[in-house]
This record gives C-alpha cells, sequence and structure tokens, in this order.
C-alpha cells in the first residue's frame, strides 16, 4: 500500500442525515486517524454540515441547489484551487456533478460512491467519475445494467467498528434494560432504522400482534424517526400494543441497546447493503431479515441469520417465535454472526478506501471488489 498521505475532499449534496451520511463522516474521521487530510464541502443548512462541524472535520459550505448551478461551481472551484486535493470523492447526484466539471478544470480526478437501489436516472451521470465504489454487488449489477462500464465499478463494502458493538459492559446493558423497562419481557425484539416506506416497520408491529398469542410477554423496541413514524405508532395504537412497543426516536447508544435485545429482526424490503443487520451480528444479537438484495450477500439461512420473505408478518412472527423456543439456535446464530460481522471491521476499510484513491490517481483499473466479498 502506498504510504504517501493524501488530500481528499469529500462533496455531499444531500441535506439529510442517513445512513450514506453517516457512512461519510465515519470514513472521513478513519482516514483522518490514519494521517491523511480530509475536508468536505456540503451545503451550509445540510445535517451534515453540523456534524461535521462538531466531530472536528474540517467542513465547507459550497451551496448545491442543481447540478450545474452556477454559483455552486464556482464556490466548489474556489475550494478546489485553494485546498488543492488529491482526489474529490463524491456522494449523490448534484455534488457528482459539480465536482466531475470542476475536477476536469482543474485535473483533479473523481471517485462517485453509490449507495442506493433507486433506479439510475441516467448513466451520463456516470461518465465524468474515474471510478465508482458502489456498496454492493446488488448496487453493481444495477449500474451495469443501466449502462454504467463494468471496469469503471467496484464493490467497497460499508464498514462497522465491531468492538464498539461487542464490547458494551455489563452495566450499560442493564442501564438500558432499566430504562426501558424490559426485564419482564422475552423476547426483547428490536429494530433501528429510518421510518421510511421501504424499511416496513409496520411488518413488525402486524408480527407482534400475531406472536403474542404464543408469547404474551414479547415486547418490540424500535429506534430511528422519519416521515412514516407517526403511521407506525398510529398501527401499534389501533392494535392496543402501547405496552408491547416502545419508541424510542434517534439513539446514539445502539450498541447498548442491542445488547439488551434477543433478537433484531429487519423487516426491509429494498436495501442497497444493510448495514444495521450488520452491526446486531457484530453484537451476537441473531438476526432475522427479508432475502433481498444487497442483505443476501452477508445473511446466509440458517447459520448466521434467518431469512423471511417480505411483506410478510406472519412469516417474521413465526420466525420470531421460532428462535424464542430455540436457545440453541440463537447461540449459533449469534455465532456466526459475530464471524461475518468481522469481514466488515472498520480496521480495514480505510486502508481499502485509500487504495482505491491511490488507484484512481496512479490511473489503475478497478479489480472488482474490495473487502471482504466471500461468505463465511
Amino acid at each position: 500500500m502506498n504510504s504517501a498521505k493524501l488530500t481528499i475532499l469529500f462533496t455531499e449534496s444531500s441535506r439529510n442525515f442517513g445512513g450514506q451520511e453517516r457512512r461519510l463522516l465515519a470514513e472521513a474521521g478513519l482516514l483522518i486517524e490514519r494521517g491523511h487530510r480530509v475536508e468536505i464541502a456540503c451545503p451550509e443548512e445540510s445535517a451534515l454540515f453540523e456534524r461535521a462541524f462538531s466531530a472536528g472535520v474540517p467542513v465547507h459550505p459550497v451551496p448545491m441547489r442543481a447540478s450545474l448551478w452556477p454559483p455552486a461551481l464556482v464556490s466548489l472551484l474556489a475550494l478546489l484551487i485553494r485546498l488543492k486535493p488529491d482526489v474529490i470523492y463524491s456522494h449523490s447526484g448534484h455534488d457528482s456533478w459539480l465536482g466531475g466539471i470542476a475536477g476536469i478544470i482543474t485535473g483533479t480526478p473523481l471517485v462517485r460512491c453509490r449507495a442506493l437501489l433507486t433506479p439510475v436516472r441516467s448513466r451520463t451521470a456516470y461518465i465524468l467519475p474515474r471510478r465508482v465504489l458502489a456498496c454492493s454487488k446488488a448496487v453493481k449489477a444495477q449500474l451495469v445494467m443501466a449502462g454504467v462500464p463494468d471496469g469503471k465499478i467496484a464493490v467497497h463494502y460499508p464498514h462497522i467498528d465491531t468492538a464498539r458493538f461487542a464490547g458494551v459492559d455489563e452495566a450499560s446493558r442493564a442501564a438500558v434494560r432499566r430504562e426501558l423497562g424490559i426485564d419482564e419481557h422475552f423476547p426483547v425484539v428490536f429494530c433501528a432504522s429510518e421510518f421510511r416506506p421501504e424499511k416496513r416497520q409496520e411488518d413488525l408491529v402486524l408480527a407482534l400482534e400475531i406472536l403474542l398469542a404464543e408469547s404474551p410477554s414479547a415486547l418490540l423496541v424500535l429506534a430511528g424517526s422519519g416521515r412514516k413514524l407517526e403511521t407506525v405508532r398510529s398501527l401499534a395504537r389501533s392494535k392496543n400494543l402501547e405496552w408491547h412497543v416502545r419508541f424510542l426516536g434517534e439513539r446514539e447508544d445502539i450498541p447498548a441497546l442491542l445488547s439488551a435485545a434477543d433478537i433484531y429482526a429487519f423487516p426491509s424490503d429494498m436495501e442497497p447493503f444493510g448495514k444495521a443487520p450488520i452491526e446486531a451480528m457484530a453484537a451476537g444479537v441473531p438476526v432475522i431479515a427479508c432475502k433481498i438484495d444487497g442483505l443476501a450477500e452477508f445473511i446466509e439461512d440458517g447459520k448466521n441469520g434467518i431469512f423471511v420473505p417480505p411483506r410478510d408478518p406472519r412469516a417474521l412472527a413465526a420466525a420470531i417465535a421460532r428462535l424464542a423456543r430455540d436457545e440453541a439456535l440463537r447461540k449459533s446464530l449469534a455465532a456466526a454472526g459475530r464471524k461475518r460481522a468481522a469481514c466488515f471491521d472498520s480496521r480495514a476499510a480505510a486502508e481499502q478506501l485509500a487504495g482505491h484513491f491511490y488507484a484512481v490517481i496512479k490511473g489503475e483499473k478497478t479489480h472488482g471488489c474490495v473487502g471482504s466479498c466471500k461468505k463465511a
């Protein structure tokens, strides 16, 4: 691996702060820890700007209202001239166009991240990047189907800090259980995810209603926020499940919450990768998920997790009941899950990402998949 330290400009035009933005900020921190210089360019009104500033990562306000908006291009050009980065790392549509054009003018290569399974609007948006980093094989396949050259795309899986999820002490676990009042409940089923249509938290509520016939002390714990939160909350209320469902909102103590759970259930019906189940596996919590998209790249049914059909609350309830009855199965899935999650540990992720940047600067071709692609 090249030992030269890089200057990298991360760009993001999104105003939101979801999984992609969390990953961006985490990867910036990992690269900084290893001696690279990382700066972020994003709209000043975005959530990322505030989070990056609070985290001590250098961040610069660039208006990004449209892909070819002149004030945005002028602002980004001025930043490139001042910072002289070795590479631009873009994450969304507007900033990828702006970064690509500004990069051509200044001679700075562009690498683009793709972490979505929504339809590719135009393959022309992928002409300017020298390399596209897809977050899974499923995302790469979608890009190829849309006409993006296979040789331009590499798979770079998201990372997790496995030690953070595996190292929760008993005092923290006990504190969370006391806070939530869950000692009298079993099984405690947990899910942490933004409340969006594809995340399907309503399926968990409907599964819980079925599950209670066999497990009357079952509890569903949901962390996260989003536009579907009130819909799911209203559904739980209409089913008279208030005592059996906890809505926690946004939480930063996900490792402690996972340590207090018996089962992690993830009913999403569209996932480019699925970082949340990997975190649960790292925490040693048996995982139930739908066999879709990126999830099938790291979950093996019956070995390190349980698959159910998407949008099927009855099958979800049956899988939860099965795990609740079978302690040996829970333990075997948890052990295999920890082993699989270790393949995505953040300690190697920064070197892998820097390797892409070095390769682009040198004009090297992609080698397909970087990181762990084999099932464990």
